[in-house]
C-alpha cells in the first residue's frame, strides 16, 4: 500500500497570490499608491511570492507498509528507537529516529492527520515500534498521539461457561450473597438467609 500527501498547484498560486496581496496591501497602507511607479518594490513583491510559491510545493510526504517519507528523510516505522514530540514554531512536530540510523527531524503531524489514510500507516507503525519495547518515547508524546502505556493485550471479559457451571464473579469479589437477586423498581433489603 503507497499512499501520499502534495501540494497541489492551486494551494501554491493561492499561497503566492496571498504574499503577493499582502505586501501590495501593506506598502498600500503605509505610502499610498506611489510604490506603483517604484521598480524595485515591484521585483521584492514578484520575488517573495516565487520564494513563496517554491516552499509550499516543497512540503511532501509519502508512507508504505513499512517506511514513511518526507521531502528527502525516511525511516522504517516499525523499527523505531525514538519518537519525541515537539513545538517547531506555530507547527507541532514529530521527530523519528530507526534502527538504521535514519532520520526525520521536523515531521508535522497536521500535515500527517490531513491524510487520514497516510497517518494510519504512520501511526500504525509507531504503535508496532513502541509495543515492541525497543522505542524511547516520553509521556508528552504518549499524551499528544495518545499511545496507551500499556500496549499488550488487555484481559478479556468474563463470559459464563455454556452448561452453566461457572460461578458469578461477583459474589467472589464484591461479596454479595449467592442468593441475591436484583429486582426491578423497589429493591427490598437483603435480610439474610
Amino acid at each position: 500500500m503507497l499512499e501520499w500527501d502534495q501540494p497541489t498547484l492551486r494551494d501554491q498560486y493561492f499561497a503566492a497570490a496571498v504574499m503577493a496581496g499582502l505586501s501590495i496591501a501593506l506598502i498600500s497602507v503605509q505610502a499610498g499608491f506611489e510604490w506603483i511607479h517604484w521598480w524595485w518594490y515591484w521585483t521584492i513583491v514578484v520575488t517573495f511570492s516565487w520564494i513563496i510559491f517554491r516552499a509550499c510545493g516543497n512540503s511532501w510526504s509519502a508512507a508504505g507498509a513499512t517506511w514513511v517519507q518526507w521531502r528527502s528523510s525516511w525511516v522504517d516505522t516499525y523499527h523505531l528507537t525514538r519518537i519525541q514530540f515537539s513545538a517547531d514554531g506555530y507547527a507541532r512536530v514529530l521527530r523519528l529516529k530507526d534502527v538504521h540510523g535514519n532520520t526525520i527531524h521536523s515531521f508535522k503531524i497536521h500535515d500527517l492527520q490531513a491524510n487520514p489514510d497516510l497517518w494510519d500507516l504512520v501511526y500504525n507503525g509507531i504503535l508496532h515500534s513502541v509495543a515492541s519495547g525497543n522505542c524511547d518515547i516520553d509521556a508528552k508524546t504518549r499524551r499528544v498521539l495518545k499511545i496507551p502505556h500499556r500496549t499488550e493485550p488487555r484481559a478479556t471479559r468474563f463470559t459464563p461457561k455454556k452448561n452453566g457451571t461457572t460461578p458469578d464473579p461477583l459474589a467472589r469479589t464484591t461479596g454479595r450473597p449467592r442468593n441475591y437477586v436484583p429486582r426491578k423498581g423497589r429493591h427490598r433489603p437483603y435480610r439474610g438467609a
